[in-house]
């Protein structure tokens, strides 16, 4: 929230709402001090660009000793352009000054930053729904690329609903679960958009399909690829890519068996 805070406060685009800032600074003390710090930083900005009042003297002078028209010619234009001059000058500055807000490099970083906030509630689900069907559709119509959940067969397992939030190259999926009381998201993107984890130190091959075990922001999160979708499943549990499957690919799920796997690259 506070990475992003500038660029809202700029009227820039950014991954959240403002809805969601605004839930937000009812609840943060430090970022709503960190909001008033920013406003008024950019106050002082603009106050040092007033320009300072003509002596009435020389007002009164020029009055006597040339024509309106003249004056705007050859006194008021010039200050105008050197006005727009400063102004713009001042524009580049600010932007040069203004933080660039980072987007995630990999689909399992953006899905960690994401759980993260989900799990914690300062970050707010962009639809709440338990149906798989109705969260697909919704995730479908707003990511770019088909979106296809599973029919959760094990009653502790259950959806919370989903988050849209930005890659590098495009838009990603987020889905949040709760699995017997434990918060755990699976991130979704188009392969070519995916990226790489910061780190990847274990990968783990089950009917060759090769799993990457990472932590991240101190998450565990599992990554892997089918077709032309990319996954990364996150949680503070640890586990393996192997044990990842059974969580969607149930034997009525509706997805493939995890059977079928094999041969897959």
């Amino acid at each position: 929230m506070r990475s992003w805070l500038p660029a809202w406060i700029d009227g820039e685009r950014t991954p959240l709402s403002p809805e969601d800032f605004e839930r937000h600074l009812a609840e943060c003390a430090d970022c709503v001090r960190a909001a008033r710090d920013q406003r008024g930083f950019l106050r002082t900005v603009s106050s040092a660009y007033v320009p300072a009042p003509v002596p009435p003297s020389l007002q009164a002078s020029i009055h006597r000793k040339v024509s309106w028209r003249r004056v705007f010619s050859q006194r008021v234009a010039p200050l105008v352009a050197a006005g727009a001059m400063a102004a713009a000058i001042a524009l580049v500055v600010i932007t040069a000054l203004r933080p660039t807000p980072v987007q995630a490099a990999s689909l399992a970083e953006a899905s960690a930053w994401a759980h993260e906030g989900l799990a914690s509630g300062a970050l707010p689900l962009d639809v709440a729904a338990s149906n798989a069907a109705e969260l697909s559709q919704w995730l479908t119509e707003r990511v770019g690329f088909t979106v296809v959940l599973p029919k959760l067969e094990d009653s502790t397992l259950v959806f919370n609903g989903a988050r849209v939030v930005q890659l590098e190259e495009g838009s990603a999926a987020v889905v949040s679960f709760q699995r017997s009381g434990e918060c755990v998201s699976l991130g979704i993107a188009p392969r070519h958009a995916a990226g790489s984890p910061a780190n990847a130190p274990r990968t783990e091959l089950f009917r060759n399909m090769k799993f990457t075990t990472s932590t991240l922001r101190g998450l565990h999160v599992i990554t892997w690829s089918e077709g032309a979708l990319s996954y990364a499943l996150v949680s503070s549990v640890p586990s393996t890519g192997r044990a990842s499957c059974a969580v969607c690919h149930g034997a009525n799920s509706g997805l493939k068996s995890v059977e079928d796997f094999h041969g897959m690259r």
